[in-house]
């Protein structure tokens, strides 16, 4: 989505109003696949700000993201504002600040990168999830832990120390 600023850098204090969807691209991100079922809806605004050009706007959109407890898919609701800020040239000093060329603003670049900043860092499918047994590795939330090791013994001997840690712990050392 392309949105030409032309009209508006002729004045300090002018804006202009756009709307659209953009397309997305799925991608891997975190190690993560995302995949956009529909394009991203975007309203907002641009205002000549003397220096920059000061883009607000509201994002909506659905997307699949992974569970991070049991991997599994799910669906996550997109639906945040930004207000971001744009030069004609590159500034050395300050890396938020986008840039726009031939009078022209890309949003793609802009939306994606407010995205994964919008991210919740525990992507999880519910509030609730069990996740996975860290044995035999079935889904908890699908049924229970059939898994031959019913002692769950530690699978990496290095940290067996940790198994009792806190049994003593009103003991003073």
């Amino acid at each position: 989505m392309m949105i030409d600023i032309s009209d508006i850098l002729l004045e300090v204090g002018s804006s202009k109003d756009f709307e659209g969807n953009l397309i997305m691209k799925d991608t891997t991100y975190q190690g993560d696949k995302i995949r956009f079922h529909t394009p991203f809806f975007v309203k907002g605004n641009v205002v000549n700000g003397g220096e920059v050009i000061v883009l607000s706007a509201h994002i909506e959109g659905t997307v699949t993201l992974q569970c991070g407890m049991c991997i599994e898919p799910y669906d996550y609701l997109v639906d945040f504002d930004i207000q971001v800020k744009l030069k004609a040239l590159h500034d050395e000093e300050d890396p938020d600040i986008y840039v726009y060329t031939n009078d022209t603003i890309d949003l793609y670049d802009i939306v994606a990168r407010e995205f994964f900043l919008n991210l919740p860092t525990k992507r999880r499918c519910t509030e609730d999830c069990k996740g996975l047994c860290p044995y035999c590795g079935t889904n908890l939330n699908k049924g229970e832990c059939q898994c031959l090791n019913k002692d769950h013994e530690p699978i990496d001997s290095r940290f067996a120390a940790l198994k009792d840690f806190f049994v003593n712990r009103d003991r003073e050392v």
